[in-house]
């Protein structure tokens, strides 16, 4: 990757970083550390900084898939002129505050050290933004080299990944899983559970919202395991599929690890709907 990427101000990559570290600590069990991971990215990715400004532009990039070469210039010619938007002295300064609390916080120089699914995809928004930000920081054949390369990122259809079950997650037992569907797990986040921390921090939601989203996802798991149990005949799962029913139904949705259950739930979905098709 070019000089022009710097990953401790690479505000995509952090911003995965520390949903990984929020993530992790919250199917931990560890709350608290949950929540100052969260209260970080709020007071970081305000709305109307520029460090948010220039979030929504790897955000527009990074999350789209499958679309057409004509849409994807588009997407490209709206990041650049989007640039010219944000006030670089002030975004300048906004890291650097940043990455002295990320330092506190994690320890210095802990985070930027964490991998993250797509870092090559996330540097290269990043070096693309720093060179039509100062149009030079690149040369010409660099700059459309990296832009084919989001291009082609962007017209790819986008491949889900699976997060590693924790069996031992607030009383959830969900071992059966593991040995119904054999399957083996990667310890990357599925699309669902990013929505859904992404929502605990962008989207400026109460903690009435947040238990809302997660009794949805409650009632939903619910009707899909009432289904299986119907149908499975092996007496033994049967058991099982009871055992995880009547413990997800008596699950206090407002409770303050309720969070880290909505994980495993959404996880739990996936799998269902995954042996379904």
């Amino acid at each position: 990757m070019s000089k022009g990427h710097n990953k401790k101000r690479n505000v995509g990559l952090i911003y995965e970083q520390v949903i990984q570290r929020s993530s992790q600590a919250l199917v931990e069990g560890r709350v608290d550390d949950a929540k100052v991971y969260t209260q970080f990215l709020k007071r970081h990715f305000a709305l109307g900084s520029e460090i948010f400004k220039e979030y929504k532009l790897f955000s527009a990039i990074i999350g789209t898939h499958g679309v057409s070469e004509k849409v994807a210039d588009r997407i490209l010619e709206l990041a650049r002129t989007s640039m010219k938007d944000i006030n670089m002295n002030k975004l300048k300064k906004e890291k650097g505050v940043l990455i002295n609390e990320a330092n506190q916080i994690f320890g210095k120089g802990v985070l930027f050290a964490d991998q993250v699914e797509k870092y090559r995809a996330l540097a290269t928004v990043q070096t693309l933004l720093n060179e039509w930000a100062n149009p030079g920081t690149l040369s010409v054949p660099n700059t459309a080299r990296y832009e084919n390369q989001l291009r082609n990122f962007m017209m790819l259809n986008e491949i889900t990944t699976e997060v590693k079950i924790i069996d031992d997650v607030n009383d959830i037992s969900i071992k059966m899983f593991h040995e119904r569907f054999n399957k083996s797990y990667t310890n990357k986040l599925l699309t669902t559970q990013k929505n859904f921390l992404r929502y605990m921090i962008l989207e400026s939601s109460t903690p009435k919202n947040i238990t809302n989203v997660i009794l949805e996802t409650k009632l939903k798991l619910l009707l899909m395991l009432e289904s299986y149990h119907s149908q499975e005949k092996n007496d033994i799962l049967c058991e099982k599929y009871n055992t995880v029913y009547k413990k997800i139904q008596s699950m206090d949705c407002a409770n303050k690890d309720a969070m880290a259950k909505q994980l495993t739930m959404l996880q739990l979905i996936h799998e269902l709907e995954n042996d379904n098709e």
